[in-house]
């Protein structure tokens, strides 16, 4: 769960979950937040970018609320094994007025005491985070994804490596492969905020 304060609303408190769909609307916006991003924005694909993949895919999702209350998929990723103890991530997308949300209190995402709570980078780096840990506590020896040259930066500051280049539905894309060690085994962590006494509290960390 990523905590953090909006500047269209000043009275409100808002914080993002990030963790697997938890019911049908959750899973059907997953869907069309990858269609919003692949299709209409990066137009990479017309209709539709569901794939093969995704019969044995974990969807991952960064949810927002408002007032604690769910209101919208704002972030996606998904993982699948493509052999034993060997996962690719894929379909990495923030919706365009999340993308510079870049301060965040974690006490869901990062349970180890050895990181950090206070999480500087962005909700894609989260994502990664939650995606390369989870296969991690599921069973991981290797984590893989192809990367579009924009994000390779975030990448490697997430200590990721290049494999290869090669290019993905007309778009240079980079092979990298994930530093294990950088990403402790972490299940997927469900909560709520008791209060918004608490999460006030979580804001003054910030």
């Amino acid at each position: 769960m990523i905590y953090f304060q909006t500047k269209k609303q000043e009275t409100g408190l808002d914080f993002i979950d990030i963790n697997i769909p938890s019911n049908n609307a959750q899973l059907d916006a997953y869907y069309e937040t990858r269609k919003q991003i692949f299709c209409k924005e990066q137009q990479l694909f017309e209709n539709t970018d569901y794939d093969e993949n995704d019969y044995c895919s974990i969807p991952i999702i960064a949810l927002n609320h408002y007032l604690g209350s769910p209101d919208k998929v704002v972030g996606v990723v998904r993982i699948f094994e493509t052999k034993e103890r060997e996962w690719f991530g894929g379909r990495l997308g923030v919706i365009k007025d999340y993308r510079t949300f870049s301060k965040f209190v974690c006490p869901n995402l990062f349970k180890d005491k050895k990181i950090s709570p206070l999480y500087q980078m962005s909700i894609a780096a989260g994502l990664i985070y939650r995606a390369v840990s989870l296969a991690n506590y599921i069973g991981c020896d290797k984590f893989s994804a192809h990367v579009q040259e924009q994000n390779v930066k975030l990448f490697k500051r997430l200590h990721w490596n290049v494999v290869d280049q090669i290019e993905l539905h007309g778009v240079k894309h980079f092979l990298m492969e994930a530093d294990l060690d950088a990403y402790p085994a972490t299940p997927i962590y469900t909560s709520t905020v008791a209060n918004s006494e608490v999460l006030i509290k979580l804001l003054k960390v910030a």
